[in-house]
């Protein structure tokens, strides 16, 4: 049954008022629960991000092409069921954080809250200092809340290009740990100016860990261009803003940071606008936690038993049947501006590959980028533990 089909129910039952469940199911705010029942398509990410001197270009690309790996995943299905996923950030090599934190810091541990991945992205700095992998990795091993679940995907991926062994920890304390838990560790390194190849230890490590290696152009970035769609793709996001009901303690919050996290990304580049947009339009991008809209689509909120008082102020004087309507008009909104926001990005997206034939060199060799190591890596990882895309979705990569 369809969250509007099972609003417009609502109508016919009496005395209904909203309910939060996290009342009644206990949830770490922005978090997934592991509960194995709901893992069946549960993908947990952890990047792990050089931040040294030479890494801003690094930075750039996974503030912008995380939502390109985003849009590939939210075609992403296992036992028909659609995928969940989860994210955790490190950044490693930092002269922001001390010796004996090994340089390196847990930004934000898994969490399903896209906005509060893109905040964490947003709030690194770049400085340099050694760069310890391995600490890094086994960090991430450690302490985040991997699933045990036998048919979730699990990934760490790390991003660098300094040696791979410096450090007192060695890559041999982390792969035991990474075997067992079936964590495939990706390696991706950013090749120097003078490079072609990765250095082995790169390699080397993924290969032990049953991952995949890559080497990117981390400096590589698409040159800036004017399309006819994107003041109407700033406009549609104004309008799916206004369709979330934001409620909660952390109601507030969410709603400020989204309009930063959307600031941000406009800031960066039209491409990267774009891309956040076409994730932001897939069930991956969610505020459950926060928003009236998503919390009923997710089973976070019953329609039976939450106070007036817990409710958005601008529903507390509405009657059952008023808030139902008031609910399913937003939520019509919504998916109108979603289908509206679709057709956009895929004229925008032809529009875009059109004049990149158009350049100089446009017959050249590609340029590998971080959002083609994830998006690679993640398709071909997730499909060997039983996941299925859709055919003719996978999302070209704004550089």
């Amino acid at each position: 049954m369809s969250l509007r089909t099972k609003l417009l129910a609502s109508v016919f039952f009496t005395s209904f008022v909203l309910a939060a469940s996290a009342e009644e199911t206990p949830k770490k705010e922005g978090v997934v629960s592991n509960n194995a029942a709901e893992e069946s398509a549960l993908t947990q990410i952890a990047i792990l991000l050089d931040t040294s001197g030479s890494m801003s270009g690094l930075i750039d690309q996974a503030r912008c092409q995380l939502w390109n790996a985003v849009s590939e995943l939210a075609t992403a299905s296992r036992e028909g069921k659609p995928i969940d996923l989860e994210i955790a950030v490190y950044q490693y090599g930092s002269r922001f954080i001390p010796q004996q934190q090994g340089f390196l810091r847990q930004v934000i541990g898994f969490t399903d809250s896209l906005d509060e991945v893109s905040r964490a992205l947003f709030s690194l700095e770049v400085g340099g200092s050694k760069e310890f992998c391995s600490q890094a990795i086994n960090h991430a091993l450690d302490e985040l809340e991997w699933s045990e679940s036998s048919s979730a995907y699990r990934a760490v991926f790390i991003a660098g290009n300094e040696s791979f062994d410096q450090g007192k920890v060695n890559f041999g304390e982390a792969l035991p740990k990474a075997l067992t838990k079936e964590i495939l560790i990706n390696s991706i390194y950013c090749l120097q100016s003078k490079e072609k190849v990765a250095p082995s230890q790169w390699i080397s490590a993924a290969q032990l860990a049953k991952g995949l290696s890559f080497e990117i152009n981390h400096n590589h970035h698409l040159p800036e261009m004017k399309t006819p769609y994107d003041a109407k793709m700033r406009e549609l996001n104004k309008q799916m803003n206004e369709t979330f009901v934001w409620y909660g303690e952390g109601g507030e919050k969410a709603a400020q940071n989204q309009k930063m996290q959307d600031a941000n990304m406009a800031k960066m580049s039209d491409h990267a606008f774009a891309a956040r947009m076409s994730a932001k339009i897939g069930h991956l991008y969610h505020h459950a936690h926060n928003d009236l809209i998503d919390a009923l689509d997710h089973k976070m909120v019953t329609l039976d038993k939450m106070p007036a008082a817990k409710m958005p102020e601008n529903l507390r004087a509405m009657s059952a049947e008023e808030r139902v309507a008031f609910l399913n008009k937003k939520l019509a909104s919504r998916q109108q501006v979603r289908r509206m926001m679709a057709d956009l990005i895929s004229k925008r997206h032809a529009f875009v590959q059109q004049k990149m034939s158009e350049m100089p060199g446009a017959n050249g060799q590609r340029m590998t980028v971080l959002g083609d190591a994830l998006v690679r890596a993640v398709r071909k990882q997730a499909i060997a533990r039983g996941f299925k895309f859709e055919e003719n979705r996978t999302v070209g990569v704004s550089k």
